[in-house]
């Protein structure tokens, strides 16, 4: 199984984003990763179920639920 940790820093306040599956607040998290998946500063959905990762540009990469991601 893949571990992913995530690290979150509020260096200055971001603009607030919705999510694109849920229609969830997002919050803007770094990612580092141990596998193949996405990295760097991504927004991640805060609904349990959903955890989806969108870059800063807005295209979707995944979700922290897939084993891909």
């Amino acid at each position: 199984m893949a571990r992913t940790k995530i690290a979150s820093r509020k260096k200055k306040k971001a603009t607030s984003r919705d999510c694109p599956e849920c229609s969830s607040e997002m919050q803007m998290t770094r990612v580092m990763r141990y596998t193949d998946g996405p990295s760097g500063m991504l927004w991640a959905c805060t609904n349990t179920s959903c955890l989806t990762l969108v870059t800063r540009d807005g295209a979707k990469v995944g979700s922290l639920l897939d084993k891909s991601a």
